[in-house]
């Protein structure tokens, strides 16, 4: 029983410190002024490192108790299963690879489809769009609203063209807005030809975006990552009482 509480407090450890973290990052992003502007793929990838406690526990966990209870179907228990120790641990190994196999191949294609998305923490959500648009207008970039989108042509506006409302280059790049206003966050979602326009336009925008009075999501996270660390105190308590036993009577 000791060596099963050992096990299980070491393992509630590993999961939740990088949780506790992940959750100190978000109340820095969501106290911050003025706002942040963090790329699709590091906003997720922060995700997955808080995460990755039980992604690597919970795995191997489920893996093995699908095993075990194949093991229990197949060959009736435990004892009958010392013969064939070579056939079972090159099925342990195989599942093991493959469980490494479709971690590696989900998480590239999640942080591959997030490459065109911008995470705006801690900003008045309604005011993106304008700040957007007065953004594409310093910096001579023609642009449209049409269908939920905001178009923007790929190149500048000379001054002879600035004076045609309608002109626009023929490849265009897109951004959907998508606002949160319960947790003051927004998403610039780009599209089509937005690589040579991104760059400058989030460089100015990260300067003109509102930023709320007060944001309670900062203090929510602050709060969740502080009883998280707690909770993790009090599993080190328990651990070293289980380590080192009660002390001696007498």
């Amino acid at each position: 029983m000791d060596a099963y509480f050992i096990v299980l407090g070491s393992g509630c450890l590993v999961c939740l410190m990088p949780l506790a973290l992940y959750l100190l990052y978000l109340a820095h992003l969501n106290g911050r002024t003025p706002p942040a502007l963090v790329p699709g793929p590091w906003d997720f990838g922060a995700v997955l490192l808080g995460l990755s406690g039980f992604l690597i526990l919970a795995g191997p966990l489920l893996l093995t108790l699908v095993s075990a209870v194949w093991r229990s179907y197949a060959f009736g228990g435990w004892a009958d299963l010392k013969s064939v120790g070579a056939r079972e641990a090159w099925a342990g190994s195989l599942m093991a690879v493959g469980y490494l196999i479709l971690m590696g191949v989900g998480i590239f294609t999640l942080l591959r489809a997030r490459r065109p998305v911008t995470a705006v923490y801690n900003v008045v959500p309604d005011g993106v769009e304008p700040a957007l648009a007065g953004v594409l207008d310093e910096l001579g970039y023609p642009w449209r609203r049409a269908n939920g989108l905001i178009e923007i042509g790929v190149r500048k506006l000379t001054e002879p063209e600035a004076a045609h409302a309608r002109f626009f280059a023929h490849e265009t790049a897109t951004v959907r807005i998508d606002r949160f206003p319960a947790t003051a966050h927004a998403t610039l979602r780009w599209g089509l030809a937005w690589d040579g326009v991104r760059p400058e336009v989030e460089a100015a925008l990260a300067r003109s975006l509102p930023a709320p009075a007060k944001n309670p999501v900062a203090g929510w996270m602050y709060t969740a990552s502080v009883a998280v660390m707690i909770a993790m105190l009090l599993w080190l308590v328990v651990l070293i009482y289980f380590i080192w036993g009660p002390p001696p009577r007498g």
